[in-house]
């Protein structure tokens, strides 16, 4: 499994407090902060234990009554989840701590400043609203240039409805152009032109998704999905391509979803999209403690099922979909 913590390092130095109006208010308010993008983690899952470090081969490891594996890995995917939102929603933070320094009727622009960690460039944060629409950019320039030597690093969306910061957005980060102009990126984010997030906040179950654009590609091949209820329901939905799962000549593509609740019970399915066994699906559920209570393998006629399915816990409100 993909770890990309995204090295995001501080572009801006901005001077807290200062004055607000109404209207600035409802500029920042169409920025997301994280506890309205952030996975839903059981308890179990954020106490620091060790969760190892990749899929393990289908089947080969899960024994009814063993830890789940495959639980714990879920719970990896919504850590560097967390940890992808945190990087970006930073850059936001700093912009939501200082005042406009230019307000026109629907337009607010933040600075430009120096970029501190980019000697020779400066920035500036630029919301635009539409009635109740707001687009923004993050972009830089060569210190002293021109208005058409902005680029973007940062674009986003926010569509208003339903309540503060409730509604529907999009974020992204462009690495590709920030290579382009000679800034380093650094670690695992080298391999990603971009990273976009697409969540809606607006009625429940929330959904966040993440969609990672390797170097040269031309769609997004990796997806984190993450859905949560306010009773504390968490799901987890990855699609993970070049994965060897199975023994064989093929790389498998893997799309898992997972559910879980507040005590840390949960429900896994795993399908096989590509690759060796395509079409392959398998099924788990486990307890508060992470032990498996029930698998099932559509590709095992002799034991398709272990454990009982009456233990797997009732996660049907994501069913819904808004």
């Amino acid at each position: 499994m993909r770890n990309l913590a995204l090295a995001l390092p501080c572009v801006l130095a901005l001077a807290c407090g200062g004055d607000f109006s109404n209207d600035d208010l409802e500029f920042q308010n169409a920025l997301p902060q994280r506890e309205d993008l952030a996975a839903k983690l059981p308890a179990s899952a954020r106490s620091g234990q060790d969760l190892g470090t990749s899929v393990q081969r289908l089947g080969a490891a899960q024994v009814l009554g063993g830890t789940s594996r495959l639980a714990l890995q879920a719970y990896i995917a919504g850590k560097r989840f967390n940890t992808s939102v945190d990087a970006l929603l930073a850059l936001l933070e700093l912009v939501r701590n200082a005042p406009p320094t230019t307000r026109e009727a629907d337009r607010r622009i933040w600075g430009p400043f120096p970029a501190q960690d980019h000697p020779g460039h400066e920035l500036r944060f630029v919301m635009e609203r539409q009635d109740t629409s707001f687009a923004y950019l993050l972009q830089f320039r060569p210190r002293g240039g021109g208005e058409g030597e902005w680029w973007t690093y940062l674009p986003g969306t926010f569509k208003a409805g339903g309540g503060i910061r409730k509604g529907t957005g999009t974020l992204a980060l462009d690495l590709k152009a920030a290579r382009a102009h000679g800034f380093e990126t650094g670690g695992d984010a080298n391999a990603v032109d971009r990273l976009d997030i697409d969540y809606q906040t607006k009625a429940l179950p929330t959904r966040v998704e993440l969609l990672f654009t390797d170097v040269g590609a031309a769609t997004p091949d990796t997806r984190y999905a993450s859905r949560r209820t306010p009773e504390g329901l968490g799901e987890m939905a990855f699609r993970l391509p070049g994965e060897d799962l199975i023994p064989g000549g093929l790389l498998e593509t893997l799309d898992i979803v997972a559910r879980w609740t507040p005590d840390g019970r949960g429900v896994l399915v795993l399908n096989i999209l590509e690759g060796d066994a395509k079409g392959a699906k398998y099924t788990e559920c486990w307890d508060a403690q992470t032990r498996v209570t029930f698998m099932a393998r559509n590709w095992d006629f002799i034991t398709p099922t272990e454990g009982s399915r009456a233990t797997c816990p009732d996660v049907s409100a994501l069913d819904v979909t808004p």
